[in-house]
This record gives C-alpha cells, sequence and structure tokens, in this order.
C-alpha cells in the first residue's frame, strides 16, 4: 500500500494510535505472530487428539471389546507408558485424547454411519446390485433380516455386509421386501437431502 494512504488512515481512523512510538507496532506485530503459532498449535494438538480418538475406538470396535476399556484401562495405559518414556510434561498431551464410552460409542456410530454412506452411494451409482438375504432368530426369540449386497465396483465384484433389521411382524416374503425397501428409502433420502 502507498505511505501515505496509510499514514492518512491511520489518522483518520485509528487517532489513538497515531502518536504511538514505533516500538509499540513492533511489539503489536510480535503479540500477534505468537498468538497466531500458539492458535495453529493448539487446532493441530486438537486434531491430532481427535484422530487418535477415531484410531482407538476402531480398535476397540475390531476386538470387540466393551466401550469402557477406552477409558479404565487404554487411556491409563497410555499415559503410564507415555510418562516413563517421555516424561510427565507430555503425559498432558496424551490426556487430551478422549476415551469415555460415550466419545467411543459416538466415534464408532459415525465411522460406522460414514462406511454405510459410501457403500450406498457405490450402490446408487452401480448399474446393478444383488441382494442376498436370509432370516434368523436371534436369543430373544426375535426374527432378524441379514443382509449382503454384491456389486461390481471398478471392474471388481464386491460383497458387503448392509444391514441386519428386526422383522417386526411375521417373516412372510411381504414383511422381508417392506424391512428391505423401508432401509433403502430412508438411505436414499438421507443420502438425497444430505442427513446422512
Amino acid at each position: 500500500m502507498v505511505p501515505s494512504k496509510l499514514k492518512r488512515h491511520l489518522y483518520s481512523s485509528h487517532p489513538s494510535c497515531a502518536i504511538k512510538d514505533k516500538q509499540y507496532f513492533k511489539r503489536c506485530l510480535e503479540q500477534n505472530k505468537k498468538q497466531k503459532k500458539f492458535m495453529k498449535s493448539a487446532v493441530t494438538v486438537f486434531e491430532k487428539a481427535l484422530e487418535a480418538s477415531y484410531h482407538v475406538a476402531k480398535l476397540i470396535a475390531r476386538q470387540k471389546k466393551p466401550h469402557t476399556v477406552g477409558e479404565t484401562l487404554i487411556k491409563p495405559a497410555c499415559m503410564e507408558i507415555v510418562r516413563l518414556m517421555l516424561g510427565p510434561n507430555e503425559v498432558k498431551e496424551a490426556n487430551k485424547v478422549s476415551l469415555s464410552a460415550d466419545t467411543v460409542k459416538r466415534r464408532i456410530h459415525d465411522m460406522s454411519s460414514d462406511i454405510l454412506g459410501t457403500l450406498i452411494k457405490k450402490l446408487l451409482s452401480a448399474e446393478k446390485f444383488a441382494l442376498q438375504i436370509d432370516e434368523t432368530t436371534d436369543i430373544k426369540n426375535k426374527a432378524q433380516l441379514i443382509t449382503i449386497v454384491r456389486f461390481v465396483d471398478e471392474d471388481f465384484i464386491k460383497e458387503h455386509y448392509l444391514f441386519c433389521k428386526e422383522v417386526p411382524e411375521r417373516t412372510t416374503g411381504e414383511e422381508i421386501f417392506r424391512v428391505t425397501d423401508d432401509f433403502f428409502k430412508i438411505c436414499t433420502y438421507e443420502k438425497t437431502y444430505g442427513m446422512g
């Protein structure tokens, strides 16, 4: 910018700062740089803690462990390892990873929704797909409908678990069709209107 215009702006818009010396502005600039660095550091730590939380939730889900294992075993074990190997100051950073039972449950649900959304998107873009549907009874004597889908994706035949839903009525052909049809209606509605 032109120095004369900057000077005019300073005197007209910020008259209280016009009488300040050059050192004042240098201090303001340094303080601004420090704040930016701190904010970037804080955001980076938060992003890493969030990513770590998702990775641990994925491990818990894969091992089919209770969601409470994150806060009762994994986090204390990690904190102890970090304390012994890296020092007490780094324990504060490791403590920022949220592993409560509710958080783990939410992370697993988020990942599951993302996987289902990606699968539905692929099914909608595929020309054809095949469903394999089986009905079984759980330990509460409730009918469960298990559905697997097979489709072509990038010249490869893919097979994925699609859903497991309780059949509320009798397990007739009509009821099985209704449950499957409702699943697809809900998924395509959520995909179309951005709710899933």
